[in-house]
């Protein structure tokens, strides 16, 4: 008699392996990058609803040109082009933007980071810590006037230029919307999104206080998408963020309104109602002032820097987790496709 196996007789399938449970240094990173990952996208969509409303009031004024004008290219044209040769110069659409933009982050963190939490104090503020604040924050205007001038030579070197972006960073408002934005609405707005949510994310998340002053200053730097400004704005940022960590945002927000008022608009606009040869002695005398006492406060506070530069510096992974976040990345590629188009060809 011939014998039958039952190789034809279907084995139920092995059970699936059991989940493989998280090591601690796994879930860390799980935690933290979904934390930043959302913060991210929330200073995307900010961004974006910046851009949509600047760009959405130049359409508007292009159709209101059309209108106006009626068929008359001529007119239609010189419209056009004394909008463009201006549009540095206005801020309307700005200022709706960051207003809009602001509005929407607060809801977008109101339970994760309510106003109340971001704006609570720390440390007492006095008079010789804000001026030795005042000081190192300014030192470095001097060395940026001539940084600037030594990027763009190297750049017309190659037939490139960066001068109208650097014109455009270095001159003092001209209408009274573009004077309101950049010396007062713009820093509030910019202290609140930079150093209020994305710092104080960064912190939440446990990488350290210099790791959250300096990774939210690297972002307020690309978001100025100029290229010589960008650098300039990380330096001042790590200054802003060190104050709204220390001693409370709300002294961040008036580091950044004398910065751009005092030292930006009413120092600009004195220099430019003297004659030439005068006012850029005053502008080099102020600016060489603050250089040499900014230099003082370095080499005296060097070591205190140090330290709480160690203290609070957490290991590399952290900006390796940062800054490898999608919504991070999204952003910065945003942002510096923009600074791309501030290279013009050099004229000679």
């Amino acid at each position: 008699m011939e014998n039958y196996t039952q190789t034809n007789i279907q084995q139920p399938a092995p059970p699936p392996p059991p989940p493989r449970a998280l090591t601690p240094e796994d879930a860390e990173r799980k935690s933290f990058k979904g934390k930043v990952e959302y913060m991210g996208g929330g200073l995307l969509i900010y961004t974006c609803i910046i851009y949509g409303i600047y760009i959405a009031d130049m359409f508007a004024h292009f159709i209101y040109f059309a209108i106006k004008t009626m068929g008359d290219k001529a007119e239609y044209n010189r419209l056009i082009t004394e909008y463009n040769d201006t549009l540095l110069e206005r801020a309307g659409g700005m200022i709706a933007g960051v207003i809009v933009g602001a509005v929407f982050m607060i809801l977008f963190f109101i339970k994760a980071l309510p106003l109340k939490k971001i704006f609570a104090s720390h440390r007492k503020m006095t008079f010789p810590k804000l001026l030795m604040l005042i000081s190192v924050l300014m030192c470095c205007q001097l060395p940026f006037m001539f940084f600037d001038e030594g990027v763009e030579w190297l750049l017309n070197q190659v037939g490139l230029s960066l001068q109208q972006a650097i014109e455009s960073s270095q001159a003092g408002s001209t209408t009274i919307s573009m004077f309101l934005y950049a010396s007062f609405i713009g820093p509030i707005v910019e202290e609140l999104i930079y150093r209020g949510f994305v710092m104080h994310t960064f912190e939440r998340v446990g990488c350290g206080k210099f790791c959250a002053i300096l990774s939210s200053a690297i972002l307020f730097g690309i978001m100025h998408a100029n290229p010589t400004q960008s650098i300039f704005a990380i330096y001042v940022g790590v200054i802003f963020g060190y104050a709204a960590m220390e001693f409370g945002l709300g002294w961040s927000i008036a580091l950044h309104i004398i910065n751009n008022f005092l030292f930006g608009d009413v120092l600009t606009f004195i220099a430019n109602k003297l004659p030439e040869t005068a006012g850029a002695i005053l502008e080099y005398s102020v600016l060489g002032v603050m250089f040499l006492a900014g230099l003082i406060v370095f080499i005296v506070k060097r070591k205190h820097a140090v330290s709480y530069i160690r203290e609070n510096n957490p290991p590399a992974k952290h900006y390796g987790w940062i800054f490898s976040c999608i919504t991070i990345l999204a952003f910065i590629v945003m942002n510096l496709f923009f600074a791309l188009l501030s290279f013009r060809k050099f004229e000679g």
